[in-house]
């Protein structure tokens, strides 16, 4: 019975610990996880913080960050390629150890003490969370598990980690940030097409193919087999455990 569960953890040399605990406004989002690239030292990250000139130092600071380099290339001001030191605590190379895969991951939110991570894990079976917790409780992390959700056909082909193409990631997160998406719009296809410096309707394209990937990876779910039920509703477990 493969399982999806979402984590709140944090340990004292965890990633960015000095940096999320100097900046309690500060957000951040892993833009492409590398746990699953064994000979990848390095991540990218996006910052979210109204002052986003503090980054630099809190990230020359932080005790866990070997290297820190903004990707001066991408449009987006605040996308840092990081690389950390040797002591830094990491977990979502134990998900990968233990057969998992981590869907997603960012920080938690700024009420939470300590400062550590949210993130999305998939595996395969229950052995995988249960082996994650001892190993947390021993590394002395702050663990909780806030979501179980069990998906009762065995067989899950493919997890998609990172579902969009860097185009397709590139035009969302633009039209985005541009108020493409609000209602009413605040920029038209037009406009946006000028931002990313295509044509409206590649443009379109890429919005239309990146939200269809994203929709496919994040709200379908499998339908229940041998229960009756062809909702395609999922069971969950309580709304949250405390693995200290």
């Amino acid at each position: 019975m493969s399982l999806i569960t979402e984590v709140r953890f944090a340990h004292e040399d965890g990633a960015l610990a000095d940096t999320l605990t100097a900046l309690p406004d500060l957000s951040v989002d892993i833009v492409r996880e590398a746990s699953t690239a064994p000979n990848r030292s390095d991540c990218f990250f996006r910052f979210d913080h109204p002052h986003p000139e503090v980054v630099r130092p809190a990230l020359e600071s932080d005790h866990t960050v070997s290297t820190a380099e903004r990707v001066s290339a991408a449009d987006d001001q605040h996308l840092w390629k990081i690389a950390f030191t040797a002591e830094t605590t990491l977990l979502a190379p134990v998900v990968t150890k233990r057969g998992g895969v981590v869907l997603d991951a960012r920080s938690a939110l700024p009420n939470t003490e300590p400062r550590g991570w949210r993130e999305r894990w998939f595996f395969p079976d229950d052995d995988g969370i249960q082996g994650i917790w001892h190993h947390a409780r021993a590394a002395d992390f702050e663990f909780d598990v806030l979501d179980l959700s069990r998906q009762l056909q065995p067989d899950v082909p493919h997890v998609e980690m990172d579902p969009v193409t860097d185009e397709q990631r590139r035009a969302l997160l633009t039209a985005y940030e541009l108020g493409y998406f609000e209602e009413p719009r605040e920029t038209s296809l037009e406009e946006l097409a000028a931002a990313l410096d295509l044509s409206p309707s590649a443009v379109n394209g890429r919005l239309r193919r990146g939200l269809k990937s994203l929709i496919g990876t994040a709200l379908t779910v499998d339908t229940e087999v041998g229960s009756g039920r062809t909702d395609g509703q999922s069971q969950t477990e309580p709304e949250s455990y405390q693995y200290r």
